[in-house]
């Protein structure tokens, strides 16, 4: 028999080579901000946890310019290797940070292309993952799967592990397990569009 696939879901996942460079400077300035910069995403149902969405821009900051400028990098190889139009514009970029008991429910990036999410501090064996999920139909019986398989699995999830940057297209469901650790995790989110 002959499986042909079409329309997957894809994540770019990249490591950087020269986040133990800047991680501590960017840790201290995210902790110095979340002191200064009011909260944002008040429409979450997750209203503990501090992000600063509509509140403050990354890619606005220059001492975020050295990452700011990989990561642009990273998002033209990525839509290079797909065959997307490689030009697009930072939209939003803010970070997050979680404590104990911390999450983020299942959302997407509405009205964006690309995203992408940076782990800055993290604890790669104890920190929450990030959970892709497909949309499933309601309506329709799923087969049972037998054991774990990323061509048919309808979720996937993700360590956080420093210096990590993942990719995704903006329509893709995603959430962060709950915080069970009393480590502080540090994610930055990135939404791009179409510049053409």
């Amino acid at each position: 028999m002959k499986l042909e696939y079409w329309a997957p879901k894809i994540i770019g996942l990249i490591d950087n080579p020269n986040h133990f460079k800047i991680e501590k400077k960017l840790i201290k300035h995210c902790l110095n901000l979340s002191k200064k910069i009011n909260k944002g995403g008040e429409n979450w149902v997750s209203k503990n946890t501090y992000n600063t969405l509509e509140t403050f821009n990354l890619h606005t900051d220059k001492k975020f310019d050295e990452l700011n400028n990989w990561i642009y990098i990273q998002i033209s190889e990525f839509a290079k290797i797909l065959n997307y139009e490689t030009k697009y514009k930072c939209n939003h970029s803010w970070f997050n940070i979680y404590n104990k008991n911390d999450y983020q429910e299942f959302h997407t990036h509405s009205y964006n292309t690309l995203s992408a999410v940076y782990f800055l501090k993290s604890n790669p064996k104890r920190s929450s993952k990030i959970v892709f999920k497909v949309s499933k139909d309601p309506t329709q019986s799923d087969p049972i799967i037998r054991s774990h398989n990323p061509l048919i699995s309808d979720t996937a999830f993700y360590e956080s592990v420093p210096g990590r940057l993942l990719i995704f297209k903006s329509n893709l469901p995603h959430c962060v397990e709950k915080s069970e650790e009393n480590e502080t995790r540090i994610s930055l989110a990135y939404n791009f569009i179409n510049n053409t």
